[in-house]
């Protein structure tokens, strides 16, 4: 939540202050919507959406401490900011008891009021960041849960499949004159590795991640994982295309960790790629939360992803493949998190297009 715009309701039965008002907030770059009464306020359809209320004290069908319940009913999330007069300040005290965040007094101080509003924004701010770290918190004891239990999963699982694996290997030399044997056998075996890799998959996701950071120039990474990936290119016309001109590309990284995220997204593309099949890897230096940090884009062309089924890329076991675990990016996303990056996936069309940001220190 790094954008400081704030979506204001200023509430003002004076048609030129409220004007003039509306005029320095856009000036400042926050977003604003004005009403003229109570009756104005309360019928706005935005009114759950504002993060900040200006509120004269004294409206012509209401007072600031009458109405604050029914705006904090209306918009919980949002801040109240009475403005009053100087002989005012009982009905002040009222409204702020009633959960106002802050007062100021007419004529307004257009640098107190900015101050109000940046402490509202820095509260938002640290109040979002506080919930994503318990977020971050749940979901690390959720998936520390799940991996132990796969763990054993596959522990145990991957001495029953070598058991089942060693059966069929010794069934297929008993039919081997048996065509129609030996093609469900090969079904069973593939069924198994399947239900391995999927074990793998879940044991891979749930783990905690532990990095191996050293500096790395990123390209020699993904084009390893593109060589590494020349199985899946059989039979296929695919052209890795790098736009890197003049670009910076080392990071401090760990180097299998990021194999694994561009080896994912590569094979993503080489999968749903028109023949020829191109994939663009273009990159550019940017910052990140004020430090230096490299962008990549990994882009194809294919057919792109539709747009009810972009919130849904990261979930895990979502997947468009026919086989497959539907782990592969949500992995990525946690490994590029891991490092203090982002993965995102960008606009539809033509083809698919993810961005990573890394940055060029450690996280």
């Amino acid at each position: 939540m790094d954008d400081p715009t704030l979506d204001i309701l200023v509430i003002e039965d004076d048609p030129d202050a409220r004007e003039n008002l509306r005029d320095l907030l856009e000036m400042d770059g926050q977003r604003v919507e004005v009403a003229g009464s109570a009756a104005e306020a309360m019928a706005s359809e935005h009114l759950p959406q504002f993060a900040a209320i200006i509120l004269d004290r004294r409206l012509p069908d209401a007072t600031a401490e009458r109405l604050m319940p029914r705006l904090k009913a209306a918009a919980p999330d949002a801040a109240v900011i009475v403005v009053t007069g100087y002989s005012d300040l009982q009905g002040v005290i009222a409204a702020l008891r009633q959960g106002a965040e802050d007062y100021l007094i007419k004529p307004l101080n257009h640098d107190l009021l900015r101050a109000s509003l940046a402490r509202i924004s820095e509260r938002r701010r640290l109040a979002h960041s506080l919930e994503e770290a318990r977020e971050r918190a749940v979901q690390s004891e959720r998936l520390a849960a799940i991996g132990e239990m796969v763990a054993g999963l596959a522990h145990e699982s991957r001495n029953a499949l070598q058991r089942s694996q060693a059966c069929l290997e010794m069934l297929s030399l008993t039919v081997r004159d048996r065509p129609e044997a030996i093609d469900l056998i090969a079904r069973i075996q593939n069924a198994q590795d399947d239900l391995h890799t999927l074990y793998e998959d879940v044991r891979g996701y749930a783990s905690p991640i532990k990095l191996d950071c050293d500096r790395c120039d990123l390209s020699l990474v993904w084009r390893e994982a593109w060589e590494n990936l020349s199985s899946a290119r059989i039979g296929k016309e695919a052209t890795l295309v790098e736009h890197i001109e003049g670009v910076n590309l080392h990071c401090v990284a760990d180097l299998f960790r990021m194999g694994q995220v561009f080896r994912n997204l590569l094979d993503n593309s080489l999968a749903a790629g028109f023949p020829p099949i191109v994939v663009e890897v273009v990159a550019e230096s940017t910052t990140m939360e004020g430090r230096p940090a490299l962008r990549l884009r990994f882009r194809d062309n294919g057919p792109g992803i539709p747009p009810e089924r972009r919130s849904q890329l990261f979930d895990p076991f979502f997947t468009t493949k026919a086989r497959g675990t539907g782990l592969g990016l949500a992995i990525a996303r946690r490994i590029v998190e891991a490092h203090g990056g982002r993965i995102e996936v960008g606009e539809n069309g033509p083809g698919a297009t993810f961005f990573i940001t890394l940055p060029r220190g450690l996280p």
